[in-house]
């Protein structure tokens, strides 16, 4: 599978062109599950009650909607104990803003080759490149050579990789960032401050504190900015 090289670059994708060429091929050490979007979607939960020591996660240029898919991976994360860890592109952070803050202390940024995550270092999850005719689709191993080799590329990834500066990565508040979740399903003051029990000028307040660390106009384009719609 290659050399670590390049900050882990050329050890990342040798490592993931070998695991594509084992699921293109049908290889038994590669077990599909279909698409990102329902495989995530529908076992994320389950999957997050079953990390007992750690979570290591890998990932292009997320989206708000994989953020939120995620949720429960974060959450599960900053249990006492489990050695948590999140890369995703530089880009990520400017075009996310809460992305950082929703995952401190353990986010940093490095070039992504593909989606990668590794649970307890015994289960593998990994995904295709963009561009890549398997794009989209999702396959999990525990076979010892794929886990191996995930964890190697994950370890160079991460000790290569670098913690965002403070002006890429505003210092929103864990509250905050759970506003911002509710804020982008569309709930109102008076919902988010029944689902977080709070008040509702409590609530108040925060949605206006997000829209001026976000620079934003107002309710609707920090809605915007926080689901990456742009400014």
């Amino acid at each position: 599978m290659g050399q670590v090289g390049n900050g882990g670059g050329e050890d990342a994708a040798a490592f993931f062109r070998w695991v594509h060429g084992l699921a293109t091929a049908g290889d038994r050490r590669m077990a599909p599950l279909g698409s990102l979007a329902p495989a995530f979607d529908e076992g994320v939960a389950q999957l997050a009650g079953a990390v007992r020591r750690s979570v290591w996660h890998m990932t292009f240029r997320p989206t708000w909607s994989e953020v939120r898919m995620a949720r429960p991976i974060a959450e599960v994360s900053r249990r006492r104990g489990i050695d948590a860890r999140y890369v995703a592109d530089r880009l990520a952070s400017a075009r996310l803003p809460l992305l950082s803050s929703h995952h401190h202390p353990y986010f940093r940024n490095h070039p992504v080759v593909a989606p990668l995550l590794v649970v307890d270092t015994r289960t593998v999850f990994v995904g295709a490149p963009p561009g890549h005719e398997l794009a989209g689709e999702v396959w999990t191993s525990t076979a010892p050579q794929v886990v191996d080799g995930a964890i190697r590329v994950f370890d160079a990834v991460w000790r290569a990789a670098t913690v965002p500066h403070p002006e890429d990565a505003p210092p929103f508040t864990r509250r905050m960032v759970d506003v911002a979740f509710l804020l982008t399903d569309g709930s109102s003051d008076r919902e988010i401050a029944r689902s977080m029990g709070v008040s509702e000028r409590t609530v108040s307040a925060e949605v206006a504190e997000i829209t001026r660390r976000l620079g934003a106009r107002n309710r609707a384009h920090a809605i915007a900015l926080i689901g990456d719609a742009g400014p």
